[in-house]
């Protein structure tokens, strides 16, 4: 977490940047708060935003209308309970409808993320992914989503489709790490490692 701030030094990192992915580790004090106001208010690259980030964001929501820059937004159901103001129970019984109207609002990328992630956006609406599986439900395991989907994007792909990308590829390693650990032995870190042996299959495929 943050215990200082140069706003110089943010300014040269953006301008120096190709993505921004922001949020895990960020912490949720002042300081982190002005370190994401800003980065929305001056960022020029496709930034994704998740954990702390994502919480900071619930308290000023409208942020997002001043970012001119591809966002991609990567909340849990906990998350995105606080983003719209809906409960989670609610939310679980008409998430479709829910993303729907969040994304048409901010006109952002949404991935979902839930038992069934889904990924929205405007231009290609909304999909399920269906890689993916409870051993992945542990700490850390939507910080690695949110660096798959921000290293696609440094490749070049479009905001939406490195949120379809990433995710299924995400959910692809944990299904792989799964089958050869357990559902109990699989970690955050695993779902890095088997990543390329995903790719490996989907080049298979």
């Amino acid at each position: 977490c943050y215990d200082s701030y140069d706003d110089s030094q943010l300014s040269h990192l953006l301008d120096w940047a190709d993505v921004v992915c922001i949020g895990c580790g960020l912490g949720m004090g002042q300081i982190s708060e002005k370190i994401l106001k800003n980065v929305l208010k001056n960022v020029s690259c496709p930034c994704v935003i998740d954990a702390d980030g994502l919480n900071l964001l619930s308290r000023n929501i409208e942020l997002l209308n001043q970012c001119c820059a591809p966002v991609i937004l990567t909340p849990h159901m906990k998350e995105m309970s606080r983003l719209t103001g809906t409960p989670v129970e609610e939310l679980k019984a008409d998430r479709i409808q829910i993303l729907k109207d969040f994304i048409s609002r901010y006109r952002i990328t949404c991935v979902l993320k839930d038992s069934r992630t889904l990924i929205a956006s405007e231009e290609k609406g909304i999909r399920m992914n269906l890689t993916g599986n409870n051993a992945m439900a542990k700490a850390g395991s939507g910080d690695v989503l949110a660096g798959v989907i921000s290293g696609w994007m440094v490749q070049g792909k479009e905001a939406e489709d490195a949120a379809e990308l990433g995710t299924y590829i995400h959910g692809l390693s944990g299904d792989l790490a799964k089958f050869e650990k357990g559902v109990y032995s699989v970690m955050a870190r695993d779902l890095i490692e088997y990543i390329s042996k995903a790719l490996m299959k989907l080049e298979e495929e």
